[in-house]
Order: structure tokens, then C-alpha cells, then sequence
């Protein structure tokens, strides 16, 4: 997989955030960051060893969530939306190790409809092998609706904003 590294734009994401996946505060986390070039989503890791499940493979629920995060945030920045998992499948296609970098690339695919959307994730290892990919549809909203079904908080709506509209005239 060739990626242009200069041209990759940071995504930013909200301050204190302590979301699993990507928060930054989060101490158990996986501290995920994004970057863009404007038509995929990437993020670079590497999985520490308290997240392997057999020896040092990375466990296959924390592989999900890889995956799971990476098309989240595809839908967050490249159609400027709060995107829900409805459902997802995952191919593991090669053992991920803890403690080597990561490389996963998250895209939309297909915009099915205003509130429903299919994007797909991959994870490659160093050698760019691709180890694991999932196929999600993620059911799509504004950060008001978002408010209103209890996704999140008005307060956190709030602060999430700026992050969810960094992609406008770009």
C-alpha cells in the first residue's frame, strides 16, 4: 500500500476525549490518531502488550475496534457526520503482533441513503500485509440527532463541533 505521508492532514479530535479507541486521556486506551488525504482516513499504532490475546497477537476484540474506530472517524470527517456501528463484519487474515506498527486505512464506500452508509477499514502490518479488514454500515446522523436519540451529551455536542466540521471547504 503506497501512501503519500506528505500530503496527510491531522484530523483533530476534542480535548480530554476518553473514548477507548481514540481518547487521548484515556490511561487503557489506544490512544488512536487520524490523519487525511482528504479521501481516506489512516492511523498509524502500535498495539501494546497488555491487548494481546495469544502470546503477542493482537486480541481479535481489540482488532475490531481498530476497525471499528477507523470507520468511525471515516464517517465523522469525510461525510462530516456522527456515525453509529448498525453492524460490521470482520476478515482476520494474518496475526497482528503487539509492539509493531500498524497501519489502518478506513474509506466510505457507499452512501446508501442520508442515514445509512457502508465503509470498510484495514489493518496492514509493517511489512504492509494486510492482516484484518471490515465491512460496516453505520447509520448516520447530525450532532443534533445525535443529541436528541442520547448519543451524546448537548455539553459534549457542543464541544465536538469544531471536529465535526473541520472537513468544510476542503
Amino acid at each position: 500500500m503506497i501512501i503519500n505521508h506528505t500530503i496527510l492532514k491531522k484530523i483533530s479530535n476534542v480535548d480530554g476525549q476518553t473514548c477507548f479507541g481514540c481518547g487521548a486521556t484515556n490511561p487503557i486506551g489506544l490512544h488512536m490518531e487520524f490523519l487525511t488525504d482528504s479521501l481516506r482516513v489512516y492511523s498509524f499504532l502500535t498495539v501494546p502488550l497488555a491487548m494481546a490475546g495469544w502470546d503477542r497477537t493482537v486480541h481479535g476484540g481489540v482488532t475490531s475496534t481498530i476497525l471499528d474506530e477507523i470507520m468511525g472517524w471515516s464517517v465523522i470527517y469525510l461525510l462530516q457526520k456522527i456515525g453509529v456501528t448498525k453492524s460490521m463484519t470482520v476478515d482476520f487474515l494474518k496475526p497482528l503482533r503487539v509492539g509493531e506498527k500498524l497501519t489502518v486505512v478506513g474509506s466510505v464506500q457507499e452512501i446508501q441513503s442520508e442515514r445509512l452508509v457502508l465503509v470498510t477499514g484495514e489493518i496492514y502490518s509493517a511489512e504492509e500485509t494486510l492482516c484484518a479488514r471490515a465491512h460496516g454500515t453505520f447509520a448516520t446522523m447530525s450532532a443534533q440527532t445525535a443529541v436528541r436519540l442520547g448519543v451524546m451529551s448537548s455539553g459534549y455536542m457542543e464541544r465536538f463541533l469544531p471536529v465535526l466540521n473541520q472537513n468544510k471547504g476542503a
